[in-house]
């Protein structure tokens, strides 16, 4: 039986930004491409509870957040920040596929010797993120990548979802295909 952890940062970009100004912490802001003609690349869950959405256009955000404190991304800020993530996983596992900047695939099938069941494996990566970045993920385990990535959308943000072979069908049978990743 294989163990796929799926690891996706929450809010990375805002969350990024949040760590490295702390003025920003707790507010609602959002980094965006250009404050002018610019959409939001990912705001922060402050903001996300006005209803600002990745890919709203900047005015768009502000009309639904009035306040929202805009925030020029700083892309080697987050190619660092995720540097120094595939760090820390690749401790539990040399089997590490990032997915895109905030997210990535861990095989942990046979590490379970070394570190404790898929369970303790993500409560440990999801505290050394936590207590070494300052940063909070969600992670789904499942036997298969597609499972996985699920198990982390289930639960957002800080999130441990365990999809196991028993429970697959149980997952699955009220999901739209368009909730499936890739599909």
């Amino acid at each position: 039986m294989r163990s796929i952890l799926h690891i996706d940062m929450n809010a990375f970009f805002a969350s990024v930004e949040q760590r490295a100004n702390p003025a920003l912490s707790g507010k609602a802001m959002a980094v965006v491409g250009s404050e002018k003609r610019g959409v939001v690349l990912s705001p922060s869950y402050e903001a996300r509870a006005f209803g600002v959405k990745t890919g709203m256009s900047c005015g768009e955000s502000l009309r639904a957040c009035p306040g929202l404190q805009l925030v020029p991304a700083d892309p080697g800020k987050y190619v660092h920040t995720c540097e120094e993530l595939i760090a820390i996983w690749k401790d539990f596992s040399p089997l590490v596929e990032l997915f895109s900047i905030d997210e990535a695939f861990l095989d942990v099938t046979g590490c379970e010797q070394f570190f404790g069941d898929p369970v303790r494996i993500a409560i440990t990566i999801k505290e050394r993120v936590w207590n070494e970045k300052g940063l909070t993920c969600s992670i789904g385990i499942a036997p298969n990548k597609l499972l996985a990535k699920l198990g982390s959308d289930m639960k957002k943000p800080d999130g441990l979802v365990l999809i196991s072979p028993g429970d697959v069908t149980e997952v699955l049978e009220n999901l739209t295909v368009r909730e499936l990743c890739g599909i």
